[in-house]
């Protein structure tokens, strides 16, 4: 059993991956997607590969590092955090009123553009926010 798991049920982690595999379909210039518990455990991927658990300890790390930094600027309510390198972008959700805290961490190349991208995730993020409650 794969130690998240044993957290959140194989039936979310399941329901999970099927939002990560319609998200992955639907944005072909996607090539990892990764739904990561707080403490960097994957919990779900599309695309899953070998990198997959390093960008999720990873990605759960700098989602911690992006809500601290800002804190630390007097600003509220972290989005997400967007990395842009020169052949993609990766960029790394929070998901809203889940505990314990879960983000998404979602890798694209550059025939992915930026606006499609995070609305794509944040579409993403919403429905397994949903599927989390049900």
């Amino acid at each position: 059993m794969h130690p998240s798991e044993s957290r959140f049920g194989a039936d979310f982690a399941s329901r999970a991956s099927a939002h990560l595999e319609t998200l992955g379909a639907t944005n072909r210039g996607i090539s990892l997607a990764v739904l990561t518990s707080e403490d960097g455990f994957e919990i779900a991927a599309y695309r899953a590969a070998a990198v997959s658990g390093r960008i999720a300890a990873m990605s759960s790390s700098l989602q911690a590092l992006s809500e601290a930094m800002t804190r630390e600027a007097g600003l509220a309510g972290t989005r997400c955090l967007v990395i842009e390198a020169e052949n993609g972008t990766i960029i790394v959700l929070g998901i809203d009123s889940t505990a314990p805290r879960m983000s998404l961490a979602v890798v694209a190349s550059n025939e992915e553009t930026l606006g499609t991208l995070l609305w794509a995730a944040r579409n993403c993020c919403k429905s397994l926010e949903q599927a989390l409650q049900s």
